[in-house]
């Protein structure tokens, strides 16, 4: 998890408790103190450290991976150059914002008063908080060390029923008692609340006239350099669709120590890609190697240990795959694993009647007429009827949630990420791009995977995000085949059968008919569960739900796959806070 620890004291208070508090990380074993700053004191994992600097002067400590945007787009991957930062801390905020990228949280001290805390803007590197007497922690994780743990920490229910009416909220939210989640962008004081430096919104509101795809195809190859810098040896997810191509290209063309491609197969027409994959592992020369999949078995033990971070995270969902990866990752010889995703929203796989707007206003990369036709075509529908449906009066920052399966009294009105509140100005098809950006943040949260390595998420990365955000959404989305701007971006790199292909592998069968076929063991998990038990699940909404034929019959899978979410980090978090009280952890 690459992992650090900060403890705080206040300007003038006695520094008995701050060095009692730095002696019991010490003798924990697990942790190396790599710093002391005016009043706070910053200590690593020991195992797999993440990278440390000073800031400039006395203003901070900057942890984790920072790399320059400027060369990343122009191709080059590069290290932040920390002297151009400054040494007032406001203003190395803003720079770090605007001119920095990767996977890092800032410590940033003015001397008086508590320090702040910037968070990536993408948030990939985990920030929360809390207090222990006379000391304030800042940390990636809650530690093992239950005597440093807010003394009054539970399970928030009402946090957790926001995230169960507005799903994306996890990535946003930790629901537990005494605990501060510190937001991406925001340049944040003690209680998480602070200024926001940046957001989605404000690239979509400032669109490229003329974005030309050669330049998508350098900022991306910059980025994944800078990403690989210094690695030693790295796998990548090939599914056998566009996104996971696109990364696969680029980690050749950057010349990353790139030890084999990754393909998970699965026992239906629908779901196996590995006619693409080996296409794209013999266009780059790598080894492809193929995990058969066998069908999908979930229980009530794998649920929950693939749970337990501070925040609920959706990636546990399939276990196996999940567990196959953290093996991976802890392979001798392997530093990180690069992915694709994020491509759907980054790239615009949507194809969604409100890109209408755009075609109509000639914002495609093909001519009206033409955009009115591709896109009718795509959506199964007249032309009419599809300009109907894209003008009609639209929201689309809602979300989801699991609202048909809650009690009255865990209703309500669904709060909004703040980067969708802020987009509710924006054109329908912008807002789509952000909700599903926004959808994807959860998956940087605690995982098997994650506990065992580096996962890397290039086309998550902050240039590229920008980049596309401030491409009309029409010349990302319409055209011969859907994601038609990338598409072009990487012809020349990509094998014809991934280039030419309609559509994209679909495992919603799959994951139904797994779901199915292990509902014995859930069905009691779920219906005598801890959510039921709170108040916040509703048992006779559920019930009838919990039936193959309402598996086969209705789209309920990805809500129930939410619950089970909730389920299993609630009873992993109850079981740890039973460990406490009895002395047992």
């Amino acid at each position: 998890m690459r992992d650090y620890l900060v403890i705080e004291t206040a300007a003038g208070a006695d520094s008995g408790p701050w060095r009692e508090g730095e002696a019991q990380v010490l003798a924990s074993g697990g942790w190396t103190k790599v710093a002391e700053r005016r009043r706070f004191s910053v200590f690593l994992e020991t195992a797999r450290p993440p990278v440390y600097r000073h800031l400039p002067g006395a203003a901070g400590a900057l942890i984790g991976d920072v790399f320059d945007a400027a060369a990343a787009r122009r191709g080059v991957g590069a290290a932040l150059d920390l002297l151009g930062l400054g040494v007032d801390p406001d203003q190395i905020a803003e720079r770090l914002v605007t001119q920095a990228f990767g996977r890092y949280v800032a410590i940033l001290d003015g001397g008086e008063g508590p320090v702040r805390v910037l968070r990536d803007p993408l948030g990939v590197m985990e920030a929360i908080g809390w207090r222990r007497g006379p000391l304030r922690f800042i940390a990636s994780r809650l530690p093992d060390l239950p005597q440093l743990w807010p003394p009054d920490l539970a399970i928030d229910f009402d946090r957790l029923a926001a995230i169960l009416r507005q799903k994306n909220l996890a990535s946003l939210i930790c629901p537990l008692i005494g605990v501060v989640s510190y937001q991406p962008g925001v340049l944040s004081g003690p209680d998480g609340q602070g200024a926001r430096l940046w957001s989605p919104g404000g690239f979509a509101r400032r669109p490229m006239a003329n974005a030309d795809p050669a330049a998508l195809r350098t900022v991306l190859d910059g980025v994944v350099a800078a990403w690989a810098l210094g690695r030693q040896g790295v796998f990548c997810e090939i599914s056998g669709g566009l996104d996971s191509a696109i990364v696969a290209t680029s980690l050749a063309r950057t010349r990353a120590r790139l030890l084999y491609g990754l393909n998970h197969s699965f026992d239906r027409a629908e779901g196996d890609e590995r006619l693409y994959a080996q296409a794209v592992a013999d266009q780059i020369g790598v080894r492809l190697e193929v995990v058969a999949r066998a069908p999908l078995r979930l229980d009530p033990a794998k649920l929950t240990g693939a749970a337990g971070g501070a925040k609920l995270n959706y990636v546990g969902g399939d276990p196996d795959h999940d567990a196959d990866l953290a093996q991976r990752l802890g392979a001798p010889g392997v530093e990180a694993m690069f992915t694709g995703r994020g491509g759907d929203g980054v790239f615009y796989q949507p194809r969604h009647p409100v890109l209408v707007r755009d075609v109509l206003a000639g914002r495609a990369g093909v001519g009206r007429l033409r955009g009115l036709d591709l896109l009718a075509r795509r959506n199964a529908t007249t032309v009419w009827r599809l300009i109907r449906q894209g003008l009609a009066a639209q929201d689309m920052t809602a979300g989801l949630g699991v609202g048909m399966f809650l009690t009255q009294k865990a209703c309500g009105e669904a709060q909004r990420h703040p980067w969708l509140e802020a987009a509710r100005t924006l054109a329908p098809a912008k807002q789509l791009q952000i909700l599903a950006l926004v959808n994807g943040l959860s998956a940087f949260g605690e995982s098997q995977r994650h506990r065992a390595g580096d996962v890397i998420d290039p086309l998550m990365s902050q240039p590229v995000v920008e980049f596309c955000l401030s491409v009309a959404a029409g010349r990302l989305a319409v055209g011969d085949n859907d994601r038609p701007f990338a598409r072009t971006a990487f012809a020349e790199r990509l094998p014809q059968e991934v280039l030419a292909r309609q559509g994209k592998g679909d495992l919603t069968t799959w994951f139904a008919r797994g779901l199915g076929d292990s509902l014995e063991p859930l069905r009691a998990w779920l219906l005598d569960g801890r959510l039921v038990a709170a108040g916040l699940v509703d048992r006779a909404r559920l019930d009838p739900a919990l039936s193959v034929a309402q598996l086969v019959w209705t789209s309920i899978t990805s809500e129930l796959f939410v619950l089970m979410a909730a389920e299993a980090w609630v009873r992993r978090w109850e079981a740890r806070l039973a460990a406490v009280r009895s002395g047992a952890a």
